[in-house]
């Protein structure tokens, strides 16, 4: 069975289990796929880093993330997806569309590389 992974360039690789609160969304997400982007630190926005996807999608399922959550920024200057990597963020509410399954102690180490290293290619596909 295929599944979608998000995987990031100095290594880790996460499942993205897509949430039914945001059908559109998810669906937009999956029709773009492979996405491959430059993930960046959204540090004023706490434990949060983002990358750009060509994505068109009206907001939905507005609500307050959580650790491990995946949201969509629809507004067309970003069109940005927002991973969280810790419980400690204030950006938002965006388009809360997944979450990703693994170990979130390893996403934390991985967004704070992110903030400490610089930007990290990260690539969205569907695997076998």
């Amino acid at each position: 069975m295929s599944k979608v992974v998000m995987q990031f360039e100095r290594g880790g690789e996460f499942e993205v289990i897509f949430k039914e609160d945001a059908p559109k969304t998810a669906a937009a997400f999956i029709k773009a796929l492979p996405i491959e982007g430059s993930a960046l630190q959204g540090r004023y926005a706490g434990e949060e880093f983002f990358f750009n996807a060509p994505v068109e999608v009206e907001a939905e399922n507005l609500v307050e993330p959580d650790f491990g959550d995946v949201a969509f920024n629809s507004d067309p200057k970003w069109k940005a997806v927002c991973v969280y990597y810790g419980p400690k963020h204030k950006g938002g509410p965006y388009s809360l569309f997944a979450s990703l399954k693994g170990d979130l102690d390893e996403l934390n180490r991985i967004g704070l590389r992110i903030w400490k290293e610089g930007a990290e290619k990260v690539c969205v596909k569907l695997i076998d």
